[in-house]
């Protein structure tokens, strides 16, 4: 009997063999010069680009040569956009046409919306991300052409507008984007392409769908997927503005002007949930503040975004289904329509996968660092690791510091979080189980006792 198409497994193989061939491109060609480096720490570079996380051993300005620079810059694209998605995009370019199975797996990774075909959402999805990476590169060499010779000014923006639609972090200053805390050119940009980036294609041809259908004067609304991807990023990015600016406002914020400090609480909030940039020092922020971040990178991005986290259409649908078993409503419900029950239980699939693979990151590092250490004397490093595990797996790739020292089998435990982060707990799960074949039976109900 012939296999039928598993999509799932594809895109598992797709990253698999693209970390790979990537890691084996950096470490023959990627280093500078007399820059001895290990296999590990390539494969760990690899890994962040194609997961587009933004964790890194390396300072990628200095230890990479340009080569490597645009190695990395191939790999961040591949990953945002998925390897498969650019294939498919190359076949439709040829062809004029893509497979039924090329299809579905467009479907697969981006998402799909009932009223547009998953051809004209590839396409829109390709010129979309050209002309925003295109827009952000022109709009940060504005800034960059002040600062350094022309060559080099083209190169900082186009690797940082890339990088920031991606949701990837990697930056090619030391300090990331800490020189540019307060300047308003810098900043909305890096923040415009991350959210961008963020929301997932299929929302913004969602959007633009929209807007086509109303200048014909037909009646055309967002679909309800649309309105909790946007509801759900504006309550987060203000809601962290604020909590950021009261939290941090005098301590890594102590000696900002006032407008440096709205800047940097807002980069902060957009940047902690998928992209990894940073223009404040992560290592200096205070607890309350890492266990804020920590919960905003838990929900990360959008699905069939570039980003990472258990997604914010996920957590809306959890916090719906709470809400309405609170107010003693039959069914899961927002703005005003029910969630069907299969999609409230993979919701809550996803987190619980998510949460058991992080729990388990975090017991694995410990044990591989510090051992049978006792507590007393490696206070504080709990946190920085549990940090760490959920900035690798919700691909956000900020980090306090403690990810260079890592030993080789922690930047394993990382590697692996990025990998799972990347292609979902659950696709991944989905891909080892392989089809679900639909049962003609059931088992007879029984009540047990909750809470």
């Amino acid at each position: 009997m012939k296999s039928k198409y598993q999509p799932q497994l594809s895109i598992v193989i797709s990253f698999a063999v693209l970390i790979l061939t990537g890691a084996i491109s950096l470490f023959f060609f990627g280093f500078r010069t007399g820059e001895a480096k290990s296999f590990i720490e390539a494969l760990f570079t690899s890994t962040s680009g194609v997961c587009v996380t933004g964790l890194t051993v390396l300072d990628i300005g200095k230890d990479l040569s340009f080569t490597g620079q645009v190695i990395l810059l191939i790999l961040i694209q591949l990953g945002g956009l998925g390897l498969l998605t650019v294939s498919t995009w190359v076949l439709l370019s040829l062809k004029g046409q893509i497979s039924l199975s090329a299809s579905t797996t467009v479907e697969e990774t981006l998402g799909g919306i009932p009223r547009i075909d998953a051809t004209v959402l590839l396409r829109r999805l390709i010129v979309f991300t050209f002309i925003s990476e295109l827009l952000g590169a022109i709009a940060l060499f504005t800034r960059f052409s002040r600062d350094y010779p022309i060559k080099k000014a083209i190169w900082l923006s186009i690797f940082h507008s890339i990088s920031a639609f991606c949701n990837a972090g990697f930056s090619l200053f030391s300090d990331s984007l800490t020189r540019y805390r307060g300047d308003p050119i810098v900043n909305l940009t890096i923040i415009l392409l991350i959210i961008s980036g963020g929301i997932g294609f299929v929302v913004v041809a969602d959007i633009l769908e929209v807007i086509k259908e109303r200048r014909k004067k037909r009646r055309a609304r967002p679909s309800l997927h649309t309105k909790i991807v946007l509801t759900t990023t504006a309550i987060l990015i203000v809601s962290g503005w604020i909590l950021f600016f009261v939290l941090e406002y005098s301590n890594t914020m102590h000696f900002c002007t006032l407008s440096e400090k709205l800047w940097s609480s807002l980069f902060l909030s957009v940047t902690a949930r998928t992209a990894g940039f940073n223009t404040l020092p992560t290592a200096h922020l205070t607890n309350m503040t890492l266990v804020f971040l920590i919960l905003l990178m838990v929900v990360g991005a959008s699905p069939g975004s570039t980003g990472g986290g258990i997604k914010t259409s996920t957590a809306a649908i959890i916090w719906a289904m709470v809400k309405s078993h609170i107010l003693n409503r039959p069914r899961t419900e927002i703005f005003h329509r029910s969630i069907p029950s299969d999609q409230v239980a993979k919701a809550l699939a996803v987190t619980t996968l998510y949460f058991t693979v992080a729990f388990s990151a975090v017991t694995i590092l410990e044990w591989t660092q510090l051992g049978d250490v006792s507590h007393s004397l490696t206070r504080g490093i709990f946190l920085e690791h549990v940090f760490e595990v959920i900035s690798a797996l919700s691909t956000v790739g900020l980090s306090t510091g403690v990810t260079p020292t890592l030993s080789s089998s922690g930047l394993c435990v990382l590697i692996t979080c990025m990998y799972i982060g990347r292609i979902g707990p659950l696709l991944l799960a989905s891909s080892l189980v392989g089809e679900r074949q639909r049962l003609a039976y059931s088992y007879p109900e029984e009540s047990v006792l909750i809470g």
